[in-house]
């Protein structure tokens, strides 16, 4: 199993995807068998193909030096209009690195890609 004691990116070579403007990091003690929420809203609807792409990232994510670690299992998400809604299960969480923040700069990365501002994150613990 892959480690997570390696240098990885830091908040300022993602500062340009605007993530750091509307999360910092959660709000509960994340841990393995946490289960959040992720709530994004975008200046503009997306439209069907990008629809599809976020619910691939959200189900497919992994993250690490050789993109070998899975953090989370989706549990359920939609994506209607200007909201993305995303439920996961934190099945692996690293002791050095907030995943949560990893995987929106990831999102936030394709959204930028595709021409969406993102204008809204919430992140909360499911209780």
């Amino acid at each position: 199993m892959t480690k997570d004691n390696f240098d990885y990116y830091t908040d300022k070579e993602f500062e340009w995807t605007g993530i750091l403007k509307y999360y910092q990091s959660p709000n509960f003690i994340h841990k393995k068998g946490t289960i959040f929420t992720i709530e994004i809203k975008t200046h503009k609807p997306l439209d069907d193909i990008d629809s599809n792409m976020v619910s691939s990232l959200a189900s497919f994510w992994t993250w690490g030096e050789d993109r070998r670690i899975k953090a989370f299992k989706l549990k359920t998400h939609q994506v209607a209009d200007t909201l993305i809604f995303l439920e996961f299960l934190t099945i692996r969480k690293s002791q050095r690195y907030d995943e949560i923040k990893l995987f929106l700069f990831d999102l936030g990365s394709f959204l930028e890609l595709c021409e969406y501002r993102i204008e809204a994150i919430k992140v909360n613990e499911v209780l």
